[in-house]
């Protein structure tokens, strides 16, 4: 098979939009990005390494595999590091597959995971899901001899719903030791509720399990491609050997060992989350629209009334210069995805949402 077949099954990503033509100071609210940006201590650091910009980076980024360590206790042994998390989802798949071999992803889940699937011939079992969370016992029902890998994140994207800690934990226990797990963690530091385990406590225990992160979300440095995983020592060799020489570049790896060890910063970028999570969901549920009890930064909405209505209320939404993100490259056509903003921003996203279901009676 030549590469342009070989390519013909495979969608590419599409990502949220960024500019309205003809409109500046755009609310973007479609990519789930930090809308505060990186701390001052970390855009200082950006600025000095900037000016080392004609040396390669410290090829192994010991620094940053410290500063992660440090920051959760973990043995720098099992952590790798990587030009955003989504290097390491390819990798894995790299690693892993051949063609004939089967993939497990939840329905409506990142669209990465299918992609990276396909391009090593994979072939692609979506497991179903129930009012959209995932469903562990279906994901169990389609192991076969032929599954090599199993996606999963926790919690979802584009949903933000979770797996609790207890169905999780049975979950895992019963998953093949031979079949790699990949739990994307990518949302984890938003979650404040008792019963999620962002699934790093298992490294330990099965070696089957890797577990990924990233910096792109809550750090805020989307725009430098930095993320990790925890896993296994023996999958971490195997990563290391597959890498490219330079894969994380230095601005990322000063930066990111900065920004993960401000802790304080942390907690106000979570309450902040919080806070809005629970504001914006309480007035959006006062509308006719179906809102999922999404726990990231981010929320899940079903409009009531259909595709119709999604257009009609993305097109309105764009005239007052606010960009969401619309899920029909996820086969979600009634469905859209909201980040949350900043405090200005969200209130002007609630008064948007009010004035269009006002004027549709």
């Amino acid at each position: 098979m030549n590469t342009r077949n070989k390519l013909k099954n495979i969608n590419p990503y599409k990502a949220g939009s960024s500019k309205i033509l003809g409109k500046k100071n755009v609310i973007k609210l479609s990519s789930n990005e930090s809308p505060f940006g990186p701390s001052l201590k970390v855009l200082k650091v950006i600025q000095q390494v900037s000016n080392t910009a004609n040396r390669y980076p410290e090829s192994e980024s010991r620094s940053l595999k410290n500063s992660i360590s440090k920051r959760y206790k973990l043995n720098k042994k099992n952590i790798f590091c990587a030009n955003g998390s989504d290097e390491i989802l390819g990798l894995i798949c790299q690693l892993y597959l051949t063609k004939g071999d089967e993939v497990i992803i939840p329905k409506n889940s990142f669209l990465m995971y299918e992609i990276y699937s396909k391009i090593h011939n994979a072939k692609i079992i979506k497991s179903k899901t129930s009012n959209f969370e995932v469903d562990t016992n279906n994901i169990l029902s389609n192991i076969n001899k032929k599954t090599k890998i199993i996606f999963v994140a926790n919690p979802n994207n584009p949903t933000g719903l979770y797996i609790d800690k207890n169905n999780l934990n049975k979950f895992i226990k019963k998953i093949p030791k031979r079949i790699i797990l990949v739990l994307d963690a990518a949302y984890a530091e938003y979650i404040t509720s008792s019963d999620y385990e962002n699934g790093m406590k298992y490294v330990s225990k099965y070696k089957n399990i890797i577990v990924t992160r990233t910096f792109s979300k809550i750090y805020g440095l989307a725009s430098l491609r930095l993320g990790w995983c925890y896993a296994n020592e023996e999958i971490i060799e195997l990563l290391d050997r597959i890498r490219g020489p330079f894969n994380v570049n230095r601005v990322a790896q000063e930066a990111g060992s900065i920004a993960i060890a401000e802790e304080d910063i942390e907690r106000k970028l979570v309450a902040h989350n919080r806070k809005w999570l629970k504001t914006i969901k309480l007035e959006l549920n006062k509308l006719p629209l179906t809102v999922y009890n999404s726990q990231a930064n981010f929320i899940f909405i079903k409009l009531n009334n259909g595709i119709t209505e999604k257009k009609k209320l993305n097109k309105y939404l764009l005239s007052k210069s606010i960009i969401i993100r619309t899920l029909d490259n996820y086969n979600l056509p009634e469905c859209i995805r909201v980040t949350i903003g900043t405090e200005s921003e969200n209130k002007m996203l609630i008064s948007a949402f009010k004035s269009f279901f006002k004027n549709a009676k």
